[in-house]
């Protein structure tokens, strides 16, 4: 392969990585916005942006962000199948608006609301299905030998990703009212858990990658940046639920929760695109003249 045709496809991973960046800053900076002309009433959530005039920034934004999930490759399977699955959830979340009221009641939502995620959710699912069968089919006929096999860890993060999207498909399929209700809130959840698994997968990765240059265990290194970006995240989820829905003590609980854990997923993800900026995978030489 020439030089400069592995500068051309790194080149296409540095925009791809970076273009994940801008995007979420674009969703922050409209929200900001939003907020600063509302006199600075907070929204009960950032996915509430919906029903405000950030509506066509929050939707394009999740899904330009879960096209780059999904065609993102990552370092290793396991990684790559838990960012197909959080770009599909991404869709989710923005094609199923949250509900503002505290009990929803599908009747009462606005009929072009439902139409609207009809329309959307089934033309997803059926795109979901096609993809999945093509690119098993470019796994099973169209890769080397040497990579077809999976591990054992992308073997569970891909099971666990069909379970999951079988899961909201006959959610969607047989309980079409409550999935318009709570459909949001379940792929939220779902987006959130597969991007926190990402951050300590990656931190297992690193981790071997440091023990192969020095020769010492993988758990000397273990305790690396990406595994405190991970414990972050966590204990950013445990304070936000504890002093919010708990204790009452943090209004827009959900809010908070919500940008906090996507500011460090941000933050992992340019740390990481600076740690991979000469070589897409840990494994593999720099790039000449990268």
């Amino acid at each position: 392969m020439s030089t400069s045709y592995q500068f051309d496809l790194l080149r296409t991973y540095r925009y791809l990585r970076l273009a994940m960046v801008l995007l979420v800053l674009l969703l922050f900076v409209s929200v900001t916005m939003y907020i600063n002309s509302a006199s600075g009433q907070m929204l009960q959530s950032i996915s509430a942006s919906y029903y405000t005039p950030v509506r066509a920034v929050f939707v394009s934004s999740l899904c330009a962000i879960g096209t780059c999930l999904i065609v993102y490759q990552g370092n290793t399977d396991v990684e790559d199948v838990l960012l197909n699955g959080s770009g599909f959830f991404a869709f989710i979340v923005g094609f199923v608006p949250t509900r503002p009221e505290d009990k929803c009641v599908a009747s009462a939502i606005p009929q072009d609301v439902r139409d609207a995620i009809s329309n959307n959710v089934t033309a997803l699912m059926a795109i979901a299905v096609g993809a999945f069968v093509i690119v098993m089919g470019i796994q099973v006929f169209a890769t080397p030998a040497s990579e077809k096999a999976l591990s054992k860890g992308a073997g569970a993060a891909l099971a666990f990703s069909v379970v999951a999207f079988l899961g909201l498909a006959g959610f969607y399929a047989f309980n079409r009212g409550a999935f318009m209700c709570h459909g949001h809130n379940t792929a939220a959840i779902l987006l959130f858990v597969a991007i926190v698994a990402v951050v300590f997968v990656s931190a297992r990765g690193l981790a071997r990658k440091q023990a192969n240059e020095d020769g010492r265990p993988v758990r000397a290194h273990f305790w690396n940046r990406y595994f405190w970006g991970f414990v972050l995240m966590v204990v950013s989820i445990a304070v936000i639920a504890i002093t919010g829905p708990w204790l009452g003590w943090l209004d827009h609980w959900v809010f908070w929760l919500e940008a906090a854990l996507i500011a460090q997923f941000g933050t992992f993800w340019l740390t990481q695109t600076l740690e991979l900026w000469r070589e897409p995978r840990r494994e593999d030489a720099p790039v000449a003249g990268a």
